[in-house]
């Protein structure tokens, strides 16, 4: 089997996914042999293909705006309270620097517009849970 070919295809394939979308999308390109990078409604999203003789998934992130952590015990409350969210939506989180990066993988055997629009939505929804999250619990403090 040749991967290259395969990977090539899948990522012409959400490409053309992209430009499906009914939401303002924007900055499209591809990163490198395996990446494609886009904007949907402003915030960035990234689209990695692992396929190879191991693989054959197509790994969709994105990320939250900065959320500035005051201290460690916050940090792990705030990361406890993001995974609570996010366990709905299927999502892996991992804490980079001031935000969270948000993950989905789909597996190349059911990708389809439906799939791939979906996994947008979720981590976009999900990214939007954490950010609203973060807000709710700075305003009480502001009011202090």
């Amino acid at each position: 089997m040749d991967y290259d070919l395969e990977r090539r295809y899948f990522l012409e394939r959400l490409m053309d996914y992209v430009d499906g979308l009914e939401e303002e999308t924007g900055d499209l390109h591809l990163g490198d042999e395996n990446r494609i990078l886009f904007r949907v409604n402003g915030r960035p999203f990234e689209a990695l293909a692992w396929i190879n003789a191991d693989s054959d998934m197509i790994c969709m992130t994105t990320r939250t705006a900065d959320l500035p952590i005051e201290n460690f015990d916050e940090a792990v409350k705030f990361l406890k309270a993001t995974l609570d969210c996010c366990w709905d939506y299927c999502v892996a989180v991992s804490a980079v620097d001031s935000r969270y990066d948000l993950s989905m993988a789909l597996f190349t055997g059911g990708l389809t517009f439906e799939a791939f629009e979906a996994t947008v939505y979720n981590l976009q929804a999900c990214a939007e849970a954490i950010e609203q999250s973060f807000q709710d619990r700075q305003q009480p403090e502001a009011k202090k």
